[in-house]
């Protein structure tokens, strides 16, 4: 969770940061305009259109995006660590429950020692 956290923030301020830069540009730079289609034949024919992006936006969002993902995917083993650890836990839990039942049925008290 740390880890996700800190890539946010990080994404944050690198957005922040190279934002500044691309604002501070002049307009040939990263200017050119991008559209993005989405279009299925048949049952869309017309379509969706976005509004004009620049390309330098673009790729300072497609950055911060992939900054946030890496730790998403850094961050899901752990969860199914965490997953598999309470499940062996609830086990044990069950095992124990399981043995103190059958020193109980068997007369043997938890306190005193089997081998003296």
């Amino acid at each position: 969770m740390k880890r996700l956290i800190f890539a946010t923030v990080m994404a944050v301020l690198f957005f922040t940061l190279l934002n500044f830069v691309y604002c501070n540009l002049d307009d040939a730079t990263f200017a050119y305009p991008v559209v993005f289609k989405f279009r299925i034949p048949v049952i869309l024919s017309d379509g969706f259109r976005s509004i004009p992006l620049p390309l330098g936006f673009v790729l300072l969002l497609a950055f911060c995006f992939g900054m946030v993902a890496i730790a998403l995917l850094e961050a899901l083993p752990s969860l199914y660590k965490t997953l598999e650890l309470r499940a062996k836990n609830k086990k044990i839990r069950e095992l124990e429950r399981e043995l103190s039942i059958s020193r109980q049925l068997a007369g043997i008290d938890k306190t005193t020692n089997p081998k003296s």
